[in-house]
Order: structure tokens, then C-alpha cells, then sequence
């Protein structure tokens, strides 16, 4: 059942006992990177309609009716194609990363500290399906991980951070036309091993996500629903008055077995995301084992 709509929901019990036994997994998706100036799909696939045109290999009517188009993976995996097949493959990637403001499209540098220096406190197993770099500086560069051959049960380690669809640090990598997908969560054993334990021994919390981003999620979800599993997590932004959207949503979501948490957005927009998980963070702290912990570590650096 849902918690109903506040500004700072109450941090789940499950999620307090995940992080004393180092079980909490925390998946942040495109809404977290949009709050550090990331373009979001819709803008993404608007851009590349757009680049298609300006190239002359779509005419306007064709640009028309691409726009139209409301899945905006769907209009992505086709510009890709269109721009591949006319051997400007090279542009789509520069939209990218003006999209994900990487590389010389950086317009001004990320501010920092910014939400991902609250997240890394959570101290969770951290899984991003983002292709963008901004969370990778609080990681040492060994432990972020983005090829395929990578994601393995294996390697599960808090010290890491996988980025599960691809990284622009290799194009090879990345993952966003429907055929890749598709290989990588229903033909990839060892891919769908590596996120099958995840869902059934671990508490995930999901970050920035909507309904759309989780299509072939839910190809894992489901699978390890099967089995006893940790309950999971989504904090998703509604407007005060809107109990009635986030019980329809809940509905759905409990087929997944996620129970959401909403937070009001309505002075901060999404924004207040970052203001939840710093409150969360403090909240933490005072009930679990990390300053304990924190302080018997510094304790024992000084003897």
C-alpha cells in the first residue's frame, strides 16, 4: 500500500535494515541526471528529429510525422538507423552527448556538490542505466563498470558502479535501440543472473524513474518475483491532491512488487528529490550503525 503524498516521505524500515546489512541496492535512472542539466528522452529524441532534418535526409513531412511519435525510445532507435544508414553515425553520437552535456558540449561545468554527492551516501550496491559520466567522479576509475562482459554475479561489490546500459565513454557499449535490449535482458544469461540476485537478495530503491523506463525491467522484476525477495522501493514526485494517481500507480507497480513512495513536488518540481535524499541521508545516520561505524574507523586510523 502507499504512504500517501508528502514533502519528506518516511524513510522505509527495510531500507534502514538494507543499509545496516549492506543489502540496499540503489538504481537511479534518467530523472536523477536530468537534475544536474541532462536532457531527458523526449528532449533527446526531439533533437535528433531535428538533426535529421537539418542534414537533409529526412524531409519535412517525414520530420512531422517522427515527431509525432509519443515512444520516444522508438524515435530514437530510428533516428539512429537514418542517420547510420546515410554514414553519419558520427552525428548522433555528438547529439548524445550534447544531450547527456558531455565532453566539449558542456555549456558550463556541472555544479557540484549536487544530488549524486547525497546518493553515494546511501551507501547501496548503485546500479545507473544513464550513459552519462557525472556520478563516475565518486568512484575510482577501475570499479565503474559499462561493457558487457562486465555485469557478473561475481563482481558485486559496493565499491562499484555499473552503468547496465552503456557508458559514452564506449559507444560500443551503449544501449538504446530495441534489438539491443532485447539481446542484452532476454538473451544475455549472465546479464539476467547478475540482476536476477540483485532483485531477489537485495532492497532496491529506485531513483528518477517513470513507467516507461521500466519496459524491460520488468523482464527481471517479474522473473525474480517468483521467488521470495526483499521488498522494493520507487520515490516518484506527485502534486499535493493527487492520492488517486499515485494509488492507480501503485497498482500497477505492485505487479512488480515496488511500493512507491511519493513526494510532493509542487514548489520544488522534481527538484525536491535532492531535498528527500538529504533528508533521508540525515535520517539514516542517526538510526543505523555508519556513524558507529565512522567513528571507530577514524578511532582507529589516529591510534
Amino acid at each position: 500500500m502507499s504512504n500517501g503524498i508528502s514533502r519528506i516521505p518516511k524513510v522505509p524500515d527495510e531500507i534502514k535494515t538494507a543499509i545496516n546489512n549492506d543489502t540496499l541496492s540503489v538504481f537511479i535512472g534518467a530523472g536523477v541526471s536530468t537534475l544536474v542539466g541532462c536532457k531527458g528522452w523526449d528532449a533527446l529524441a526531439r533533437n535528433l528529429v531535428n538533426r535529421c532534418h537539418e542534414e537533409d535526409i529526412i524531409n519535412f513531412r517525414e520530420k512531422d510525422t517522427l515527431s509525432q511519435i509519443q515512444d520516444h525510445k522508438k524515435t530514437i532507435t530510428i533516428c539512429y538507423h537514418i542517420f547510420h544508414n546515410n554514414h553519419l553515425a558520427d552525428v548522433f553520437y555528438e547529439e548524445m552527448n550534447k544531450a547527456l552535456k558531455e565532453k566539449d558540449f558542456v555549456e558550463k561545468p556541472v555544479e557540484t556538490p549536487n544530488i549524486y554527492d547525497d546518493i553515494i551516501k546511501l551507501r547501496g550496491l548503485f546500479i545507473t542505466t544513464n550513459a552519462d559520466t557525472h556520478f563516475d567522479r565518486l568512484f575510482n576509475q577501475p570499479n565503474i563498470f559499462y561493457r558487457d562482459s562486465d555485469f557478473r554475479e561475481d563482481r558485486l561489490d559496493r565499491t562499484n558502479l555499473y552503468h547496465i546500459h552503456g557508458s559514452v565513454k564506449d559507444r560500443t557499449s551503449l544501449i538504446f535501440t530495441v534489438s539491443a535490449y532485447m539481446q542484452r535482458y532476454t538473451q544475455n544469461m549472465e546479464f539476467r543472473r547478475f540482476l536476477g540476485r540483485i532483485f531477489r537478495e537485495y532492497t532496491v530503491l529506485f531513483l528518477g524513474y517513470g513507467v516507461a523506463e521500466f519496459e524491460i525491467l520488468e523482464f527481471i522484476l517479474r522473473e525474480s518475483s517468483r521467488n521470495p525477495a526483499p521488498k522494493h522501493f520507487m520515490l516518484s514526485g506527485f502534486f499535493s491532491g493527487e492520492e488517486n494517481i499515485l494509488s492507480y500507480e501503485q497498482a500497477y507497480y505492485n505487479d512488480l512488487g515496488i511500493n512507491i513512495l511519493g513526494y510532493e513536488k509542487d514548489a520544488k518540481g522534481y527538484r525536491q528529490l535532492a531535498e528527500v535524499i538529504r533528508y533521508w541521508n540525515e535520517e539514516i545516520n542517526q538510526v543505523t550503525g555508519y556513524l558507529h561505524d565512522a567513528s571507530r574507523l577514524i578511532d582507529e586510523a589516529i591510534e
